[in-house]
């Protein structure tokens, strides 16, 4: 059953989409160094106070909550079947949080800023999302490991590589276009 949201939360929502939204064409308007919180607020129509509230800054708006994001490419790790080795759980579930990618607009908007733009403040978050990523799937892929030496190494070559390969092929997508998924398993090697 799903939950019932109030009405607050539905607002809450919506203020953050009208923020991420009226942000995202200003970027590709402007230039992502040219616009202004000040700006993306006014034409949002609210307060800076209240565009800090939902972004704790302007990287923020275009890379996202790292754990959110994050948490869900786990859940598609830990869906994975336990015998399956490692690499392939990983390939698999990067190839499902791909599939999320591609059915929330605004996730595509946010990647094809992302990668369009050589913005050295949005690359540093965007490695720090990362960094956040591999330690929330280290301990999956360090279990699919077993006994292996050196485990914690495997696991996180496994999962850093598997990561650029995701990157890769989202960047790819952006400046090409094309499906997502089918970048992406054609960057792993895959028909």
């Amino acid at each position: 059953m799903s939950e019932r949201l109030s009405s607050r939360e539905i607002s809450r929502r919506a203020v953050r989409r009208q923020i991420e939204t009226v942000a995202m064409d200003l970027f590709l308007e402007s230039g992502f160094d040219a616009v202004t919180i000040d700006r993306i607020a006014t034409e949002a129509g609210v307060s800076q106070r209240t565009f800090f509230r939902y972004f704790p800054t302007k990287e923020d708006l275009v890379v996202g909550d790292p754990m959110e994001f994050g948490t869900v490419l786990r859940g598609h790790l830990e869906a994975r079947p336990a015998g399956e080795p490692a690499a392939e759980a990983v390939r698999r579930a990067l190839e499902a949080f791909t599939g999320d990618v591609k059915r929330n607009p605004a996730a595509l908007g946010i990647s094809k800023i992302m990668f369009t733009l050589s913005t050295p403040g949005l690359r540093a978050k965007h490695i720090e999302k990362n960094v956040v990523w591999q330690e929330l799937l280290l301990p999956d892929v360090q279990r699919r490991l077993g006994d292996v030496p050196d485990a914690e190494l495997v696991a996180r070559a496994l999962i850093a590589s598997g990561l650029a390969v995701f990157e890769t092929a989202l960047a790819y997508w952006a400046t090409r276009g094309g499906d997502i998924t089918d970048r992406l398993v054609h960057a792993f090697g895959r028909q």
